[in-house]
This record gives C-alpha cells, sequence and structure tokens, in this order.
C-alpha cells in the first residue's frame, strides 16, 4: 500500500480568474508532502515530494504552470532525485516541459521481446542521468511546434554474472550516453493539464540520436501521444489514450518502448516487456463520489514488438483496475491519485500520485 501524509500548504491569495470558474484564486500554491509506499519497481519506499503551482501572468489565456520535485530511497536500495515542470509564458504563446532525474537504481531485467518469462528475470545495477524537454511555439488554433532534446546517460552497470546484459551483445548493457535532438509538434486544447476535464491533446515527436549530438548510439525515437476527454452528465468523464514508442537503428535496451509504469499498463513492472516499437490503449471513466473523493475505472491493452508489421492483436496484454482521487488542491482542481491495477499472469501494481494519469 503506498501513502502520502499531507503537512500543510502554503499559497498568496490574488484576485486572478481560475479554470474551475471560482471567484478567486492565488498566484502560487506550494504543497509538500512526506511519502511513503510500494510500487513494483522499488518494493518499500520513503522520501517527500513538493508540488508547486504558480499563475505566472494576469490574463485568462495563461494556464497554470506546474512544477515538482521528488526524492525518495527504496528498499531495494534505490535513489531517486527527480523534478518535472510545464511552464507557459503570457498568453500560452510559448509551452516549456520537461522533466530531469538522477536514479541510483537497481532493477530487473527480463530480456527483449514480448514472450518474455518470469524465469529469465535477471538484476542489475546501474546508475543514471536523465533529461528530456521541449519548448513549443503556439500557432494558430491551438497547435503548437518546436525543438526538443533527450538524453539518458546509464554508467557503473553491473549486470548479473552470466546473464543476458553480462554477455554485452544487447546494445546498451555496458552503459553509454543517449543523446538526441529533434522536434515535436503538438494540439492541446485543454485548460488543466494535470486534471483535464474536456479538450483534446495529441503530440508527435522525433528525436535523432547521433554521435554529433555527443550519443554512443545511433537510432531515432518516434513518440506519439494522442488523448481524448468526453465530459459527461453528472460530473463524470471518459478520457482516452493511445501512446506510441517507434525506434529505428541501434536502440539501447533501456530507450526501448517499456511497457508498464504509473500512467500507462499500470499494473506491471516498467520494461517487464520491452523492444523497440511500443503501442498502448486505455481508457478511464472519473466519476464523484461524496465531498472531495472520487473513483475511476480503468483497462487497456499494449504490447511490444520488433517490427511494426510484427504486432499481433491476440498478443496484447490487458490491463485494469480501480482508483480513488482526493481533490488536494480546490483552487487548481488537482488530485492525489491512488491506483490498483492488474494484468497477465498475475502482474499488480498499485501507484500513488499527483494528478490524473493522462
Amino acid at each position: 500500500m503506498l501513502l502520502f501524509l499531507p503537512l500543510q500548504r502554503f499559497a498568496t491569495a490574488a484576485e486572478w480568474p481560475v479554470q474551475n470558474d471560482s471567484a478567486a484564486s492565488r498566484k502560487v500554491g506550494v504543497l509538500p508532502l512526506p511519502a511513503f509506499g510500494y510500487s513494483p519497481e522499488t518494493r518499500w519506499y520513503a522520501g517527500a515530494v513538493v508540488l508547486l503551482t504558480a499563475r505566472l501572468h494576469q490574463d485568462t489565456l495563461t494556464r497554470t504552470s506546474n512544477f515538482k520535485v521528488e526524492a525518495n530511497y527504496t528498499q531495494n536500495k534505490q535513489l531517486i532525485l527527480s523534478s518535472e515542470w510545464n511552464v507557459f509564458s503570457k498568453g500560452d504563446r510559448l509551452f516549456f516541459s520537461g522533466e530531469a532525474a538522477y536514479l541510483d537504481f537497481p532493477e530487473n531485467f527480463y530480456g527483449i521481446g514480448n514472450s518474455t518469462t518470469e524465469e529469465m528475470e535477471e538484476n542489475y545495477d546501474s546508475k543514471r542521468i536523465e533529461f528530456n524537454a521541449m519548448l513549443l511555439r503556439r500557432l494558430p488554433r491551438y497547435w503548437y511546434i518546436g525543438p526538443r532534446y533527450q538524453l539518458q546517460h546509464i554508467y557503473e552497470v553491473k549486470p548479473t554474472p552470466e546473464g543476458m546484459l553480462n554477455s554485452g551483445a544487447i546494445p546498451g548493457s555496458g552503459g553509454g550516453t543517449s543523446s538526441g535532438a529533434g522536434a515535436a509538434i503538438a494540439f492541446d486544447n485543454r485548460k488543466n493539464i494535470l486534471n483535464p476535464q474536456q479538450g483534446a491533446y495529441a503530440l508527435l515527436a522525433a528525436t535523432s540520436f547521433h554521435k554529433a549530438f555527443g550519443s554512443d548510439f545511433r537510432f531515432t525515437r518516434f513518440e506519439l501521444d494522442l488523448r481524448k476527454y468526453f465530459p459527461l452528465p453528472w460530473r463524470h468523464l471518459l478520457a482516452v489514450q493511445g501512446y506510441g514508442v517507434f525506434n529505428s537503428g541501434k536502440t539501447p535496451f533501456r530507450m526501448m518502448g517499456l511497457l508498464g509504469s504509473d500512467s500507462d499498463m499500470r499494473g506491471y513492472y516498467r520494461g517487464r516487456y520491452r523492444d523497440r516499437q511500443y503501442m498502448a490503449l486505455q481508457a478511464e471513466y472519473r466519476f464523484p463520489i461524496f465531498w472531495r473523493i472520487g473513483g475511476t475505472a480503468f483497462g487497456g491493452a499494449g504490447d511490444v514488438a520488433p517490427k511494426l508489421r510484427s504486432f499481433e492483436l491476440r498478443e496484447f496484454k490487458p490491463s485494469y483496475g480501480l482508483g480513488l482521487r482526493f481533490l488536494i488542491d480546490r483552487q487548481e482542481n488537482i488530485n492525489l491519485r491512488f491506483d490498483y491495477a492488474l494484468g497477465r499472469s498475475g502482474a499488480s501494481g498499485f501507484y500513488v500520485s499527483f494528478g490524473e494519469a493522462f
């Protein structure tokens, strides 16, 4: 079970318009929380997280920016230091989003492909530095376009003796740097990106990893993220998402499509299945229960494959579960999310996070 224990929050009040049509809003809100819990990748963990929301400009067009900083130490002796941000300039003319992380992170590897078994599990230790960012400029009719940069540096890799990674035959098994630049185009008319109530989001990004950018590996990575939100009567909502990662070239094993996370294909250990291509589709039904508490029911399917033509519908893995939501910030309509998910062959996971899964 995962738990967050609220301490307190600090906010400066201001008479600014809000997305939930409230008469008043604040300029800055800071929500610090100690946390402990359990997940498939970490087992028990303890740490702290701070979510900051800010209205940087006094106009009705600019969405609320948000910043999250988190530190955790786990039962698997993993150290995770991470941050995420979404910053909107005046009138949403520029949108800067990204994430940065340092991870001292022993984890499991099950091989490559969609038919790996639990018996293939091996553990390896490594340290990682990750940085992803994109700066998008707004075009007419809610379209955005701009550059993107992605970095993953893995070092001090310690594989299981006589394991698959120790053979050196798998790209990236000895560590190395994946550094790439590219471009992204997006459509986004959501009013609240942490808890969308209507609208749509679509992102297509292409990133080239090449020695010119300092990369040890040469490959191209495409990402596709499609989301749509359907408001229903009595404050109910149906959200759907299609997500894909598509690689060409010599792709390191940690830059492949990784099935399983706290946002898509919940219930699976992250990377339980991996390959150069990854596709997933999920839907979530959200509804109020009482006071600040809401509920969700979600389901989806996803799979990995070496090539696009290799996907087979019968091989897709299921993901399904239930969740609770606690409205932790009324002004910005931000939920604390509790999800329990199941998958194939006894896979399961329990997750807690700020904002919705998608």
